[in-house]
C-alpha cells in the first residue's frame, strides 16, 4: 500500500487554466428545496457536472478510443460460442483452455490483445495513475474471481448460501474493498498536499475555497458506483456461467450492460485526480511518505537559507523536506518534535496545522511564508 499520493514537485500547465470553476456550477434538480438534509445530494451532482462537462470539453479521441478498446476487450470476452453452450464440464485448468476451438479460441486471443493494449493506454495516458491503474483492474479481476468462489459449489448464490461457502469469496472481496479504500485515501491525501503547498493563503476563507474548488466528493462517488458495477458485472456473470447450457440470458445481459458502463467510469475516476492535480505529482500516503524518509535516513532538506518568521525576523525551524513538504516544530509547549503538515505528532498526538505562530512575536502565518524567498531560473 506504499504507491499513493505525495505533494507534486511542480505546477503541470494543464492545472493552470480551468474554462470553467466547480462554484460556477448549479445543480439540475435541487434536492435540498425538498428537504435541506439532501443538500450533499447536490453537491455531488453539482461536481459530477463539472468533471463531466471537463472530460466532454478535454477528452481527446484518445481517450475516447481507449474507452472503447476496453469496451471491446470486455464484450470479447464475455460473449463467445463456448460460453453460450457451457463447454465441458469435465474439462478446467489448461485441459479446458486447450478444449477451445475454432473462433472461439481466436475471440479469446483476440480479447486478451485487447486487454493487454487497453493497459499500455492506461500506462501511457495516465502516468501519475499508472500505478492505481494497472492494481484496480488486478483487483477487478480480483472480484471476479470472489464471485466464482462464492458460486462453486452454490449455483444459485446468494440464495441458499451457506456459511462455510462464504469464507473464500468474502476474503477475497475484502482485499478488494481493502485496497480501494487506501486508493481513495492517497488520492484524497494527495489533493490535501497540493492545497496546502499551491493554494495558501494567508487568508482561511480563501483557503476554504481552495479546498471546495478541489473537493472530491463527486469523484468519491464515481469509485463507489464503479466498485458497485463490477460487483453486479462479476455476480451476474458468474450466475450465468454457474448453469450451464444458457438457461440465464437475463444474467448474462445484466453482466454485459454494468460491465461495459465501468469502462468509462474507470477512464474517468482515474483522468480526474490526474487532471487536478497535474502531471508532476507523484501518488504516495502521508504514511508513505514517513516510511521513505525514515528508510532515507534523511529527515528533510533545507530551502536554500534559514527560515525565518516574516514580521520580526526570529529564526524558525521550518523546512522543505526531499519530497517538497513542510515539516514545522510542534507547537505543544515542551514537545520538541517535528511533523508533516497535516501529521500528527508522534509525541503529543498534536495535528501540525498548514499554519505557525511565531514564538516570539506570536503572528500567524501559514508555514510557507517563513521560508526564504529563492530564485530559481
Amino acid at each position: 500500500m506504499s504507491e499513493g499520493v505525495q505533494a507534486p514537485s511542480e505546477l503541470d500547465e494543464d492545472h493552470q487554466v480551468l474554462p470553467f470553476r466547480l462554484r460556477d456550477m448549479q445543480p439540475l434538480f435541487s434536492f435540498s428545496e425538498v428537504h435541506p438534509m439532501a443538500e450533499p445530494l447536490d453537491r455531488i451532482q453539482v461536481e459530477l457536472r463539472f468533471q463531466s462537462k471537463l472530460a466532454i470539453r478535454e477528452w481527446d479521441l484518445e481517450h475516447w478510443a481507449t474507452i472503447g478498446l476496453g469496451v471491446l476487450a470486455f464484450l470479447l470476452g464475455s460473449i463467445s460460442p463456448e460460453i453460450l453452450s457451457g463447454g465441458d464440464p469435465s474439462k478446467y485448468g489448461f485441459d479446458g483452455l486447450g478444449a477451445v476451438g475454432g473462433f472461439g479460441y481466436f475471440q479469446m486471443l483476440l480479447s486478451f490483445v485487447a486487454w493487454a493494449l487497453f493497459t499500455m493506454q492506461l500506462w501511457r495516458l495516465f502516468p501519475i495513475m499508472r500505478i492505481h491503474a494497472i492494481s484496480l483492474l488486478f483487483f477487478w479481476n480480483m472480484t471476479v474471481l470472489a464471485q466464482i468462489l462464492y458460486h462453486k459449489t452454490q449455483i444459485n448464490f446468494p440464495f441458499d448460501a451457506s456459511l462455510g461457502g462464504l469464507l473464500e469469496g468474502t476474503l477475497a472481496t475484502l482485499v478488494v474493498i481493502f485496497f480501494i479504500y487506501y486508493f481513495v485515501k492517497a488520492v484524497v491525501e494527495t489533493r490535501d498536499y497540493h492545497v496546502e503547498e499551491y493554494h495558501v493563503h494567508e487568508d482561511v476563507r480563501l483557503m476554504e475555497m481552495e479546498m471546495s474548488e478541489h473537493s472530491l466528493r463527486g469523484w468519491g462517488f464515481i469509485v463507489a458506483l464503479w466498485f458497485v458495477l463490477i460487483t453486479v458485472s462479476a455476480w451476474s456473470g458468474a450466475h450465468f456461467v454457474s448453469e450451464r447450457g444458457a438457461e440465464r440470458m437475463s444474467s448474462l445481459v445484466l453482466h454485459i450492460f454494468t460491465g461495459s458502463i465501468s469502462i468509462p467510469l474507470f477512464i474517468g475516476f482515474i483522468w480526474y485526480p490526474q487532471r487536478m492535480l497535474g502531471t508532476g505529482a507523484q501518488v504516495q500516503t502521508r504514511a508513505a511518505i514517513n516510511a521513505k524518509m525514515e528508510l532515507d535516513g534523511t529527515d528533510s532538506i533545507a530551502d536554500g537559507g534559514e527560515s525565518r518568521c516574516p514580521e520580526c525576523e526570529t529564526q524558525i525551524e521550518i523546512v522543505r523536506n526531499e519530497d517538497g513538504v513542510l515539516t514545522v516544530p510542534c507547537l505543544t509547549e515542551g514537545c520538541s518534535a517535528k511533523n508533516l503538515i497535516g501529521s500528527e505528532c508522534q509525541l503529543c498526538s498534536i495535528v501540525a496545522s498548514t499554519r505557525f505562530d511565531c514564538p516570539q512575536c506570536g503572528i500567524n502565518a501559514p508555514a510557507l511564508e517563513f521560508l526564504p524567498d529563492v530564485e530559481a531560473w
